[in-house]
């Protein structure tokens, strides 16, 4: 018998890989557990650590993973989440910035919440 995605995705899976920190398994893993995760506070909280990693794929697919949240759930926490976003929105790097700018879009979307863009 195969394992499920769903098992790949256990939380305990998950905070292994947290554990781990290779950048490398982060930059997918959290990609994975915004787009298929059954529970949204651990995804949430998962991307809410991850946006602060020192490696900036794994900063900027976290910040990309609210997006996929907000469309998955239609909830998140506007405090904590939306400031994440404005701070990745204004990032050094140019890669989180554009999964920063893709991820507000996704927010004023599905939760019609506002952002001021920097210009591009």
């Amino acid at each position: 018998m195969t394992a499920t995605r769903s098992e790949f995705l256990s939380q305990d899976a998950v905070e292994a890989a947290l554990d781990r920190d290779d950048p490398v398994e982060l930059m997918d893993l959290i990609l994975e557990v915004a787009v298929d995760g059954a529970d949204r506070g651990f995804a949430e909280n998962c991307c809410v650590q991850l946006a602060r990693h020192r490696n900036p794929s794994v900063r900027g697919n976290a910040v990309l993973g609210f997006g996929h949240l907000a469309r998955r759930f239609g909830r998140l926490d506007g405090h904590r989440v939306k400031r994440v976003v404005e701070i990745a929105l204004h990032e050094r790097s140019d890669y989180v910035r554009i999964q920063a700018r893709s991820a507000a879009e996704d927010l004023a979307t599905f939760l019609s919440w506002k952002f001021e863009l920097p210009d591009a």
